[in-house]
């Protein structure tokens, strides 16, 4: 049955109101409908989506029928939100602490490469390799921190389990992360500025085009990445010790 239109009024109202990082945790197609509108769904995912609109400056009226339109087919995916924290845990590391730690050195080498054989004729080559090993350099001991300390001390409050920590209260590790997280995504901006958005010019040989794609797809899986972590996971740990 068609929705009137105090239903879609009202419904529209509830999206504006509701929180960006809710949104997507509810529906991962979300996401793709904001990374269209520029609105940011990770570190940007606590505010509203009224909010997120203003401070992206995105278009209301087609953002909104995005949404509806997604809405109406009836066929959510199931979001990561249902998985109990051990199985959340699991997911996160198996997948994109795994992606990050197999991908990472092939981003290096392609990117010394470029150094070797493009470094002294195009000047963008040179410092998109220190962003590279910028980025790598921080994502690596931020994943051990995360399975070393801050994964098992979650692990610990879902489990009832006392255990000694350094950190005090959990919201102190876990503003570290969200603060490293924000730092890796500073970065990739600056990449993706370099790359004209991971677009290789015209002479670009083989590996300079495989390396832009490598790290579309690296941004790609570290937005999701970090929006599961400080919309899902983050808010779930906090949530044990309320």
């Amino acid at each position: 049955m068609p929705q009137s239109q105090a239903d879609q009024s009202q419904q529209k109202t509830n999206l504006l109101n509701t929180r960006v990082g809710e949104l997507v945790a509810n529906d991962f197609r979300i996401a793709h409908i904001f990374s269209q509108h520029n609105i940011d769904f990770c570190c940007g995912g606590g505010i509203s989506l009224a909010r997120a609109i203003k401070r992206f400056d995105a278009d209301e009226t087609a953002l909104l029928d995005a949404l509806m339109a997604l809405e109406s087919d009836g066929e959510k995916l199931q979001g990561l939100e249902q998985l109990p924290l051990p199985d959340l845990l699991n997911y996160i590391e198996s997948t994109h602490h795994t992606f990050v730690r197999e991908k990472a050195p092939l981003l290096l080498e392609y990117s010394q490469k470029m150094v070797r054989a493009h470094g002294e004729n195009y000047d963008e080559i040179k410092p998109l390799a220190g962003w590279i090993r910028a980025l790598v350099d921080d994502l690596i001991p931020h994943l051990m921190k995360e399975e070393q300390i801050l994964f098992p001390a979650i692990l610990g409050l879902h489990n009832q389990v006392e255990m000694q920590n350094c950190f005090g209260h959990i919201g102190n590790p876990i503003n570290a992360m969200q603060y490293e997280h924000n730092d890796a995504l500073q970065i990739f901006e600056k990449i993706s500025k370099l790359t004209n958005e991971f677009t290789p010019p015209a002479h670009a040989c083989t590996t300079w085009r495989v390396c832009y794609a490598s790290l579309a797809e690296f941004e790609a899986d570290l937005k999701q990445h970090i929006h599961i972590e400080n919309n899902i996971l983050f808010p779930k740990a906090l949530a044990l010790t309320a």
